[in-house]
């Protein structure tokens, strides 16, 4: 009898350790995508794909205000030409995550370059709509 509680004992720890290794997995890969997403936004930036930044990562419900900002980027010329991720927290168990960017840019018809901070603040999505990183801030003023 004792050899079966025996056996129980190891079996149940095993199952405890290997649900402790999924959920680290699990947010091993929240981290890697919320990375790829911060990546990839902020590069459409760059590369003056903002309504498509917009589309990919923006939490619907933003959208429409976003796309408005965007026009306005477009129309008055605004050209990203560097960004620097300052900081960027990623907390998995939460959903949620937070970057501080810098931008240098510069506004048509001037060449002054102009440095810009910008916080974003991430959301994880895990719905039938959308699932993954999505931004829930706007677009900075890019004066």
């Amino acid at each position: 009898m004792k050899q079966y509680y025996r056996y129980v004992m190891v079996m149940v720890v095993l199952m405890l350790c290997s649900c402790a290794y999924v959920l680290q997995a699990k947010d091993a890969n929240l981290r890697e995508e919320f990375e790829q997403s911060m990546k990839g936004y902020n590069s459409m930036l760059r590369w003056r794909e903002v309504e498509k930044a917009g589309t990919v990562y923006l939490d619907p419900g933003l959208r429409d205000a976003f796309m408005k900002t965007a026009q306005e980027f477009k129309k008055r010329g605004v050209t990203i030409t560097d960004y620097r991720i300052l900081t960027s927290e990623c907390l998995p168990e939460k959903g949620s995550a937070e970057v501080i960017a810098e931008f240098d840019y510069y506004t048509l018809p001037s060449n002054r370059i102009k440095t810009l901070t910008y916080r974003q603040k991430w959301l994880y999505s895990d719905t039938e709509e959308k699932k993954g990183w999505l931004l829930e801030s706007s677009l900075p003023d890019f004066e």
